[in-house]
């Protein structure tokens, strides 16, 4: 592999998410990790791990924000207008679980237990 193609793979510094900025961050900062491992993680290169540790706060600043790859539509539905009503309804739903589980008749055992003779005669015959 060139050095050219090695530099068309690698990653701007413009380029790199809010998250990744902070990684690089704090794997310089810490020090177990070298400049060169931290670039070949992240796809940058020595120099741009340098800048990315010397310029923390800009690049904090003009960072892409974390965008969720997939947007879920997590506890939100038409059928309320806001969560305050999404809440009363399941706990209204709770609730009338509750009523109906305590409603429900307990079982009972409709098959006589049987009763050993031997073991209950044994009983009696003791002093």
């Amino acid at each position: 592999m060139r050095a050219s193609e090695a530099q068309i793979r690698q990653k701007r510094i413009e380029d790199l998410k809010l998250e990744e900025v902070d990684m690089i961050y704090s794997l310089a900062r810490v020090g177990e990790w070298k400049d060169v491992e931290i670039g070949r993680r992240y796809g940058i290169s020595q120099a741009d791990v340098r800048t990315v540790v010397d310029h923390y706060e800009e690049l904090r600043k003009t960072a892409r924000p974390n965008l969720p790859e997939d947007v879920r539509n997590v506890g939100r539905n038409a059928r309320y207008g806001s969560n305050r009503e999404r809440q009363a309804a399941y706990r209204a739903r709770l609730r009338e679980k509750r009523r109906a589980e305590m409603q429900l008749p307990a079982p009972v055992a409709e098959t006589p237990v049987p009763v050993d003779e031997k073991l209950s005669q044994s009983t009696i015959d003791t002093p």
